[in-house]
């Protein structure tokens, strides 16, 4: 229609709602898909797929409003899965033809191929529907045509129409939106209303007959009503037609239910009938390797495939032990398969069923060899070099097999304790108790193979149960071996009592690792020997064992597992040393660990980490492999404790002897000097925080002979309780045995301090001093005498000290000094000269001074540099060069020791040489 203008004609505009726009849009999408199709577009092909799954994914809501996706999205998807398929036929024929696609359009196909399959796999239940059930989907088309007729009509209306948008919104709001023809037949009952509508304004303004065209509106005519009922009935319709596809899908899956339980019954029966058949041992071979060779294939299904050996093990039982160990074998080899990287143990419960197997292998080699025994067969044939035997079932095959896998499981066990972070969680006790479990496998192993006197073997397992055992002590074994004793039969509880002297029995084992030839195995048992020896108060004979093998210098050579063995070796042997009382060989073993701080490293227990270092990913990995359980640490603040403590009592007799003997250059521990000098320096001073502290406190009040304060300060630490593993109770006793050594040591550090006040001592003032022994006391004194410590004697009733005043002054100390370097730096010049001169400054005093040419030294006879040469003529037989006779520098009136650098034995109480 025109306006009243009759200049402006425009179409009347279709409102719609947000959801028929979306669905317009989706149909619109469907439309340019199948025309892509057509003209094999397979670039725009890949935006369009990807916009419909889109739109399907923005209308999720409204499709499950109303009852699942649209049949046309459904067509499409399909069309487009169909029409990738039928191309890709074409493709490989035109290849086989020589006909290839350009490299763009093949790019562009693969990718859309592989589109369409991962976004149709979502939509997999309504393709099968469409595919089975067409029917169903063809409804759609007559509501398409029928949608496209209203279209047409609704612009033909609109072309007759006049523009007015408001009321066309009041008609779209209040209209029934049940279906699209109702809603462009209200439209155009309101177009044309608002046509006469304007007329009449325009002309009468008749207000009546707008109103009353406007109530027509809402008139129910027969016609709307007969509609209204049929839409009722399509919608019952498909209520039951949804309904009886829920009912297919179920009965569907009945169907595969009895299929598969079908087909499991058949394969059931089938494998009863395979079982029923009787296998030779050259088939059952055959079928056992075939079944191995399955390992490690792609689908390799570990489950069916211990089903199916378990099978075989009936058959292999009629055929003899041999045949029976040859698939546990191949099992237990399937088992070991997931053991993880090497950071990755592997996992537990694994690890028990492989032992299950293992164990299930030894009473049938037992069997083996005594049916072997039996029909004469010679032990050399029977356990042969496996390199001459061609035969996979061959009892020396099985056997070391069987080794292999011990050796493998004790391994993985140790690797699992390894890795472990959480050592004081369940997952660590768990897997430490099935240590018990490794050690009931060793165990008979080494019975079954000390029965037969197979050397090798013997040997081997020995080595592993060595390390099972050496670093526990002799309470923690037996409890374990009675642990396990109540577990066990009859038969083998005799095998489980733990030997009253386990250092016999372990001297035992590694006899027999011994026997085996391996230099490696015997260097590692004879060190696991002296670790539990030095575990056990045997110092003297781990420190021989250690001396006769030699194994100081070939730890060096050997590789980085052997090294920390035998600085865990050194590091026990210390903590005997100084649970005995031997503080000098305790702190000669304890310093080699500790003094360079990397008692971590040396030890395997743990990373330390500081700001010089820098360690490499491959460093750190190769350091993170090589540590130790936790249960099997050597407690570091034990260590260090007791190292501090030797160097305390060696060290402060020392210093207060350096004060009156200046030739004494003797530095027996840096660290405690180095802390005792940094003590000074603090202004202010509290009480001990840590153990180092308290030993320089103890240290402290030693040097000035409070042994009373100094024991004070040891008395609270730790490490008494955790000084001997193997008995607790030897604590009070090794603290008690320290006090009487700082005792003694307090004597020797006053006297040496406090010597040039006192013109005497009575023997009855220093026993009330230092809580000593009268008999103590006279011999701690007596040998300061002897070794010229101090210049003293007794009186006639050996109950006074006599002290001879000779010492120098500071003064004449440092004259004494002086002379000594210069005499030194003239001696170096004359060396240096006879370097370019190729001559000798004094050659005619060489050998001495003649006759029987008995010269003396530097220092006098004996003196430091060994240049005392006895012998006759002008060379003497001395080991060096001999210089001229040296005039005495003075004091020939003080004491011997004072002057001469090695008359006797010089430094200190323990007889060590200076």
């Amino acid at each position: 229609e025109e306006s009243s203008s009759d200049e402006e004609v425009a179409q009347r505009r279709v409102v719609k709602s947000h959801t028929d726009k979306r669905y317009d849009e989706l149909k619109e999408k469907i439309k340019k898909i199948k025309n892509h199709l057509k003209i094999d577009d397979f670039a725009t092909l890949i935006t369009d797929y990807e916009g419909l799954l889109k739109m399907v994914l923005k209308l999720k809501s409204i499709i499950e409003q109303d009852g699942g996706l649209p049949k046309e999205f459904i067509k499409a998807i399909e069309s487009v899965e169909s029409y990738v398929e039928k191309t890709q036929t074409e493709i490989q024929e035109k290849k086989q033809m020589g006909e290839k696609l350009t490299e763009n359009k093949a790019k562009a196909f693969n990718t859309l191929r592989a589109k369409v399959r991962k976004g149709n796999r979502q939509f997999e239940e309504d393709l099968q529907r469409l595919k089975e059930h067409p029917e169903e989907f063809e409804s759609d088309e007559g509501d398409d045509d029928e949608q496209e007729d209203d279209s047409d009509s609704d612009e033909s209306e609109a072309a007759n129409s006049d523009n007015s948008s408001s009321d066309s919104d009041d008609s779209d709001s209040d209209s029934d939106s049940d279906s699209d023809s109702d809603s462009d037949s209200d439209d155009s009952d309101d177009s044309s209303f608002k046509s006469g509508d304007k007329t009449d304004s325009d002309g009468e303004g008749d207000a009546d007959a707008l109103r009353e065209k406007k109530m027509l509106r809402w008139l129910i005519t027969p016609e709307k009503l007969a509609e209204r009922e049929k839409k009722a009935e399509l919608v019952k319709t498909d209520e039951a037609k949804a309904k009886n596809k829920d009912k297919d899908k179920s009965a569907r899956k009945k169907k595969e239910d009895e299929d598969k339980s079908s087909k499991k019954e058949a394969s059931k029966e089938k494998k009863i009938t395979e079982d029923k058949d009787e296998y030779t041992p050259e088939e059952l071979m055959k079928k056992v390797t075939e079944i191995a060779q399955q390992r490690g294939r792609r689908g390799f299904d570990r489950k069916q495939y211990f089903e199916k050996l378990q099978q075989l093990l009936t058959h292999a039982e009629k055929n003899g032990p041999l045949d029976q160990v040859f698939i546990y074998a191949s099992m237990v080899s399937a088992d070991f398969d997931n053991t993880g990287s090497a950071f990755a143990a592997m996992r537990i419960d694994m690890w028990n069923e492989a032992l299950s197997k293992v164990n299930k292998m030894l009473p049938l080699l037992i069997e083996s060899y005594d049916s072997l025994k039996a029909d004469g067969i010679d032990e050399k044939a029977i356990t042969g070099d496996m390199a001459e035997v061609d035969d996979p079932k061959a009892h020396s095959r099985l056997q070391e097999l069987y080794v292999a896998f011990v050796e493998k499981l004790d391994d993985e066990l140790y690797k699992a304790l390894q890795f472990t972070t959480d050592v004081y969680g369940p997952e660590y006790q768990e897997i430490l108790s099935n240590s018990s479990k490794c050690l009931i496998l060793l165990k008979r192993a080494f019975k079954f193979f000390e029965e037969t006197k197979q050397t090798q073997h013997l040997g081997t397992v020995s080595g592993r149960l060595i390390e099972q055992l050496y670093y526990k002590p002799d309470m923690l074994n037996r409890a374990v071996y009675d642990a396990i004793q109540f577990t066990m039969s009859e038969e083998e509880k005799p095998d489980w009592t733990w030997p009253e002297d386990s250092k016999v029995y372990m001297g035992k084992l590694c006899h027999h690792v011994w026997a085996t030839g391996n230099e490696k195995l015997r260097r590692k048992a004879c060190l696991c020997q002296a670790y539990h020896l030095a575990l056990h108060d045997c110092y003297q004979p781990a420190r021989d064992l250690l001396h006769l093998g030699n194994f100081q210098e070939q730890s060096l050579e050997a590789d980085v597992h052997t090294q920390i063995l035998y600085n865990r070796v050194i590091a026990q042997m210390g903590l005997c040393a100084f649970r005995l009382g031997k503080i000098t060989e305790a702190h000669n073993c304890l310093m080699d660990v500790c003094q360079y701080n990397k008692v971590r490293e040396l030890l395997a227990q743990g990373l330390s980490y500081s700001k010089n270092m820098e360690r490499t990913p491959e460093q750190e990995r190769a350091e993170r492999q090589r540590q130790l359980p936790y249960h099997m640490h050597i407690n570091l603040e034990v260590l260090e404790s007791a190292q501090h403590i030797c160097a305390m009592l060696l060290e402060v007799p020392n210093m207060a002897m350096q004060s009156i003997d200046p030739n004494n250059k003797r530095v027996i521990s840096r660290v405690l000097r180095r802390a005792l000098e940094q003590y000074d320096k603090q202004l202010f001073t509290g009480p001990p925080e840590n153990a180092k502290e308290s030993v320089v406190t103890a240290a402290k009040n030693l040097q000035c002979g409070d042994w009373v304060n100094a024991c004070a300060a040891l008395e609270e630490l730790t490490m008494w309780e955790h000084i001997d593993v193997g008995n607790p109770s030897n604590g009070p006793k090794v603290k008690d045995m320290i006090k009487e050594k700082m005792k003694t040591e307090a004597l020797r550090t006053y006297l040496f301090s406090y010597a040039s006040i006192y013109d005497a001592f009575h023997l009855d003032q220093l026993v009330g001093m230092f809580g000593l022994e009268e008999k103590t006391v006279h011999s701690i004194i007596s040998k300061m005498m002897i070794k010229e410590e101090i210049t003293a004697f007794w009186d006639e009733s050996s109950k006074f000290v006599l002290v001879q005043h000779v010492e120098p002054s500071n003064l004449q100390r440092l004259a004494l000094t002086l002379a000594e370097r210069g005499a030194q730096a003239v001696e170096n010049n004359e060396r240096l000269v006879d370097q370019k001169s190729g001559g000798y400054a004094f050659k005619e005093g060489r050998g001495g001074a003649g006759g029987d040419g008995k010269g003396k030294g530097r220092f006098g006879k004996g003196g430091d540099m060994k240049m005392d040469g006895k012998g006759k003529g002008k060379k003497g037989k001395g080991d060096r060069i001999q210089g001229p006779p040296r005039q005495r520098g003075g004091w020939e009136n003080a004491r011997a020791g004072a002057l001469r650098g090695g008359t006797g034995q010089r430094g200190w109480s323990t007889g060590i040489r200076a």
